[in-house]
């Protein structure tokens, strides 16, 4: 909890009080055939419509939170959140490390 809250510290910090920090979860594959494609056409307009003061936070994983950060801008604004010593291996976005693990995280 603690990593966690230290974290989330960090994050609130560098983002700014008056900052939205927008939370993209998802699974880490698609299941229906026009899935990836939504996820690819959402990233662009939600980045554009939110502007600035939005942040897009990801847990780093692969399938939706991976096509979201790679088609969202110019990447500037999406950070990962990973347990430390991992890495996302995303073409865009800036990873952060907290907790042990990822329940820690």
């Amino acid at each position: 909890a603690a990593a966690a809250a230290a974290a989330a510290h960090r994050l609130r910090k560098e983002f700014g009080q008056a900052a939205c920090i927008i939370c993209v979860l998802g699974g880490t594959e698609f299941h229906a055939a026009d899935s990836e494609a939504l996820v690819k056409a959402i990233a662009p307009e939600l980045d554009a419509a939110m502007g600035p003061k939005a942040k897009f936070v990801t847990g780093g994983m692969v399938g939706v939170q991976q096509t979201f950060a790679e088609h969202c801008g110019d990447g500037s604004r999406v950070w990962n959140l990973l347990p430390v010593g991992q890495s996302s291996s995303y073409a865009r976005g800036t990873d952060i490390n907290a907790g042990a693990d990822l329940e820690e995280r």
